[in-house]
């Protein structure tokens, strides 16, 4: 987790992703998309994670920046309420 990622949304989005091609998930929360890294980044502490799936399927994406296994989701975004979306995260352990 990047401590100054925002929550993009307290939802996760599903995404199909392409065996074998390289993308770079947003961590910082501040992208366009809030998936894929647009360079918002730039000015934080954040980078972008380089992913890489064996399966083409759809997955499901975190957009709270706060999953553990970041950037596919785990149910952390129902800690946070609608009034949080757009601001920091919560560090969860």
């Amino acid at each position: 987790m990047c401590k100054d990622a925002i929550v993009f949304n307290n939802k996760p989005k599903g995404v199909r992703l392409e065996a074998g091609v390289e993308y770079h998930i947003c961590s910082c929360g501040r992208s366009e998309s809030g998936i894929f890294c647009d360079g918002s980044h730039k000015g934080t502490s954040c980078l972008p994670k380089a992913v890489t799936v064996e399966k083409t399927k759809p997955y499901l994406i975190c957009l709270c920046k706060t999953s553990k296994f970041f950037p596919f989701c785990d149910g952390n975004h129902s800690y946070y309420k609608d009034d949080e979306v757009k601001k920091g995260i919560k560090f969860q352990d």
